[in-house]
């Protein structure tokens, strides 16, 4: 999609008009001819600074390749009859003047040269306050037409878009397991300190000062510390895990064969819970009812209610789990009954056993996840490349998971190469 089909309805064009009124398309009579100032101008102004070249594009200006180095795109027109430029580059957002005043040059900064014309430094604007206006309202107008392009030009695209899968996820992979990691380390170490007697003692010392108490004074209650904050770290593990595991199971849609943004638009798949968000995207392989993915989503289902959902809802658990029913003997656990896994205990907490068993069952999930009917999409995932949805990408990944593993990683490395080059902005 080229940035010139955005066209603006007659209202919004009469508003865009009314902004850029002292704009004017780039005149190839009146060429850059002599030295280039450059500004930076402030990120928080341009939360998307493609909307800016937008509004700037249909104002006239006109792509600028090849002027500088590290750029994403430059585009260039007239402002008030002065060449100006507006780019997105490695170190931000800059706004270039045509000039040949004598300013006082601001040290070690980067200047960028046009074709043919030696270009000053940067400049500090306050020894020429009159460019130094026509830099703020030049900067001030584009702001006021990439606010009036988001708000009336683009609301209507951006839905379709959904709507279509025409979109790409940010992977957070990292960020999310990292927090399982952390969680699952603390957990470990006030267990067993990793074997370490310092770490052990200082893990120790960390859970007497989270109780209000002091690490020199002697601990009569010293053995519940360790089991409550064990307690913490399970139930933040597993929380953990669980909102990695739904992040992973969405940037997983696009590498299977049989997601529709039709049938199951990407805003669905992201609100569903975590057990339809597996039964979908591993649907072919759910249809086995003795096979690996329902024994792991078994093992997960147990997982979640025994060490998640009690304190995810509240502390209460499910149904009567957390009630206490009035009886001739007092009261009673509701599901004294069902036997002593139905009844959790709120005064010493029993996370130093169930700490491994959590443990164990999401190794068995990432198991499955990295060796099972998604191991294509993880080695995607967990090498942290973003995720694209779109039909033309989602039909290339099919065919290079159809033609085997050899083909699929050549694709991960084009793809992993291609996102460096634009991240050091090697356009």
């Amino acid at each position: 999609m080229d940035i010139t089909s955005l066209q603006p309805d007659e209202e919004t064009q009469r508003i865009l008009g009314h902004i850029l009124a002292e704009f004017a398309p780039d005149d190839p009579e009146r060429p850059w001819k002599n030295g280039e100032l450059l500004s930076p101008v402030q990120e928080g102004d341009f939360p998307v600074p493609e909307l800016a070249r937008a509004a700037l594009v249909w104002a006239g200006f006109v792509n600028q390749r090849g002027w500088d180095e590290k750029t994403a795109w430059r585009v260039g027109g007239r402002f008030r009859d002065t060449n100006v430029s507006f780019a997105s580059t490695k170190f931000g957002l800059r706004v270039m003047v045509e000039t040949d005043r004598q300013l006082t040059p601001t040290e070690n900064q980067p200047f960028t040269p046009p074709p043919g014309v030696i270009a000053s430094k940067r400049v500090d604007l306050s020894s020429d306050p009159d460019l130094a206006a026509l830099v703020a309202d030049f900067t001030t107008a584009v702001r006021k037409a990439a606010q009036v392009f988001g708000s009336r030009v683009l609301n209507d695209l951006v839905q379709s878009q959904v709507e279509s899968g025409n979109v790409t996820l940010v992977n957070q992979n990292g960020r999310l397991r990292g927090a399982y990691n952390f969680f699952r380390w603390q957990g470990q170490a006030l267990i067993d300190g990793h074997g370490d007697a310092d770490i052990r003692q200082e893990m120790i010392d960390i859970s007497i000062r989270a109780a209000g108490g002091d690490p020199e004074d002697n601990h009569y209650f010293l053995p519940f510390f360790n089991p409550v904050n064990v307690g913490y770290c399970l139930t933040a593990m597993a929380s953990a895990y669980f909102s990695w595991l739904e992040h992973v199971l969405v940037l997983a849609l696009p590498f299977t064969p049989h997601w529709d943004p039709v049938e199951k638009p990407v805003t669905k798949a992201i609100g569903d819970p975590w057990s339809d968000k597996w039964r979908y995207v591993l649907r072919d392989a759910m249809a086995a009812p003795n096979g690996d993915a329902k024994k792991t989503f078994d093992l997960l289902s147990d997982a979640a209610e025994q060490f998640r959902n009690l304190d995810a809802h509240g502390g209460f658990g499910k149904k009567e789990q957390s009630l206490l029913v009035h009886s001739p003997m007092g009261a009673i656990p509701a599901r004294l009954a069902e036997g002593a896994s139905a009844i959790k205990a709120t005064v010493i907490s029993e996370a130093p056993s169930t700490f491994p068993e959590a443990c164990e069952v999401f190794d068995a999930v990432d198991k499955f996840l990295r060796t099972g009917p998604l191991s294509d999409a993880f080695v995607w995932i967990e090498g942290g490349l973003q995720v694209a949805f779109h039909a033309e990408h989602r039909e290339r990944m099919r065919e290079a998971i159809a033609q085997g593993s050899e083909a699929f990683l050549e694709e991960v490395e084009r793809f992993a190469e291609l996102e460096d080059r634009i991240s050091n902005f090697e356009y």
